[in-house]
């Protein structure tokens, strides 16, 4: 591999991973530092300077989060480490380290890529949409993170957090740390989000990448969008606006599957709020 680091791929590593990503709770998932060579991972970073082709994905509970999809705006060295995320070498590994068969990369990136967040913003408690709004047939099985902070501190917050399945109680908490790798198991019960204000410096914003990876199912999937659920301590009336933006949610992803809305006009639209 010419960006991922050689190390992960030995057999030791594999049989350790396959251990920890079973035995991490409250879903499956795995994390490795150094994931990506130090110079590649540094040369991404000249992406995330903010312009005009990032899509503002902000509302209510995407507070201030920004991602770009687009690979024409992204640099080489971007592009060529979403491909190796898609390599077969790579999915292999994914497969040997999840139990996972037949499961591939969207590389179309719709709503993942890069993203950040910027100082004030934050993620709100949820679950991932479970079948792709495009591709009626695939269904998601997997996250991948790569984080992309430099010199984060534990006061600027952002850890995301896993929390159980009924939205009680965090149960672990994940620094964002500079070139830490994350993949985790995402179903209707994998709570998880980052929901307390990022208080980094201005000049600073919570960055990574993502991708999702997922399987093909014979019949075409029910469509079932991002659902956002408020912590116990969130306000009466924060909890409705979560519920709010939770149904605004449904709709744009219906209108989305109908092609009737893209995520760049729905940008236009919440730069309008904003």
């Amino acid at each position: 591999m010419q960006h991922i680091s050689d190390s992960i791929f030995r057999k030791d590593n594999i049989e350790k991973y396959l251990t920890e990503y079973k035995n991490n709770i409250p879903t499956p998932h795995l994390v490795i530092d150094n994931f990506l060579k130090t110079s590649s991972a540094e040369a991404i970073l000249t992406n995330f300077k903010f312009n005009k082709n990032w899509i503002n994905y902000s509302f209510i509970n995407n507070k201030e989060h920004y991602g770009l999809s687009d690979k024409n705006y992204m640099n080489e060295v971007s592009k060529e480490v979403f491909k190796e995320l898609a390599s077969k070498d790579f999915t292999d590994f994914i497969s040997k380290v999840t139990d996972l068969k037949n499961i591939f990369l969207d590389e179309s990136l719709d709503s993942g890529g890069l993203a950040q967040c910027l100082r004030g913003g934050k993620l709100n408690i949820h679950t991932d949409f479970n079948s792709h709004v495009i591709y009626k047939k695939w269904k998601r099985m997997l996250n991948i993170l790569i984080y992309l902070n430099k010199d984060w501190l534990d006061k600027y917050k952002g850890n995301l957090e896993f929390w159980d399945e009924k939205v009680k109680y965090p149960v672990k908490s994940i620094e964002p740390i500079f070139n830490r790798f994350l993949l985790f198991r995402t179903d209707k019960q994998s709570y998880h989000g980052y929901p307390d204000i990022i208080d980094c410096p201005p000049e600073m914003s919570r960055k990574c990448i993502n991708a999702w990876y997922f399987i093909e199912e014979e019949q075409n999937l029910k469509l079932y969008p991002t659902k956002y659920t408020p912590r116990p301590k969130d306000s009466f009336f924060y909890k409705l606006l979560i519920y709010l933006d939770t149904f605004l949610t449904k709709i744009f992803s219906f209108l989305k599957r109908n092609n009737l809305i893209t995520n760049e006009f729905a940008s236009k639209i919440f730069n309008l709020f904003k």
